[in-house]
């Protein structure tokens, strides 16, 4: 008799658990890539994700600032060149280090949110070069 309530139990804890915790990340890494950062992610499954929203703070910034969203597409692997790093708008011109926040959103599940920063920081140079592209754009 014992059994059966322990069965009910596991099954339930097998159905529990999945809903909560959607999402495995394997990997997330930021690396400046010319006067851009590239930004990647993969996943070990997408099973119920409905988004991943990326944000961007700058070592002088209180708050992270939106820089996209991105709807699951199947590939598990994501990448995202973050090109407008310099443009000034965000706050974040020159005011490196950086830090990403990817949050990922699902169906049934709390969100999950993971941070990576740059390990390399972009010269004067490559940073006084991507606000004038970014003046033309």
């Amino acid at each position: 008799m014992i059994r059966k309530p322990l069965l009910l139990l596991f099954t339930a804890l097998l159905l529990i658990v999945p809903a909560v915790w959607a999402v495995t990340l394997t990997l997330f890494q930021a690396t400046p890539d010319g006067t851009s950062v590239r930004i990647e992610w993969e996943v070990l499954s997408e099973a119920g994700v409905t988004s991943f929203d990326l944000y961007r703070r700058g070592g002088n910034d209180a708050n992270f600032d939106r820089v996209t969203v991105i709807s699951p597409t199947g590939q598990r692997r994501y990448q995202y060149t973050d090109a407008n790093l310099y443009r000034g708008t965000t706050g974040t011109a020159g005011g490196g280090p950086y830090t990403y926040r990817l949050t990922v959103h699902s169906s049934g599940a709390a969100d999950q949110s993971y941070t990576t920063s740059l390990t390399q920081t972009p010269s004067a140079v490559q940073r006084s070069w991507g606000s004038i592209k970014s003046m033309f754009r």
